[in-house]
C-alpha cells in the first residue's frame, strides 16, 4: 500500500508527464489528462494541508481554509494562486472552465511549480 507521501509524489509525477504530452501534441485526450492530474495533485496537497495544519492546533475544514491556515503558517507562498488552483479544481470538476485549455493548462503548470517550492514538498521527499 502506497503512503499519503508516494501518492503525493506520484500525483506530482503524473501532471508533469501530462503537461509534456500537451506540450508536444495540443489534443483534447491531453488536456483531459492535465485536468485530471491537476485535480489529483490538487486533492492531494490540501489534504495534506489539512493534515499540517490540524497538527498545528488550527482548524481546515475546507479546502480553502487549509491554504489560507498554511499560508498564515509560512507553508506556502501566494496563497492567490493556490486559491485559484482550488477554483480552477473545483470548476473543471463541474465543467464549468470558463478559461481557456491553454490558461487552464498554464495554471496546472503554475500550481506544479509552487508545490515544487513549499515547504510541504520538501518534508515529504
Amino acid at each position: 500500500m502506497e503512503s499519503k507521501n508516494e501518492k503525493l509524489l506520484k500525483a506530482i509525477q503524473h501532471l508533469e508527464e501530462a503537461l509534456l504530452q500537451y506540450r508536444n501534441k495540443k489534443t483534447e485526450l491531453n488536456f483531459l489528462t492535465v485536468s485530471k492530474a491537476f485535480e489529483t495533485l490538487v486533492e492531494y496537497v490540501w489534504r495534506l494541508l489539512k493534515r499540517i495544519v490540524e497538527d498545528e492546533g488550527l482548524e481546515a475544514p475546507s479546502p480553502k481554509m487549509a491554504i489560507k491556515q498554511a499560508a498564515k503558517l509560512h507553508l506556502i507562498s501566494d496563497p492567490e494562486k493556490w486559491l485559484e488552483a482550488i477554483e480552477a479544481r473545483n470548476n473543471s470538476v463541474h465543467d464549468y472552465f470558463g478559461i481557456s485549455e491553454q490558461e487552464y493548462s498554464e495554471l496546472a503548470k503554475e500550481f506544479l511549480n509552487l508545490v515544487r517550492g513549499s515547504k510541504i514538498f520538501h518534508s515529504v521527499d
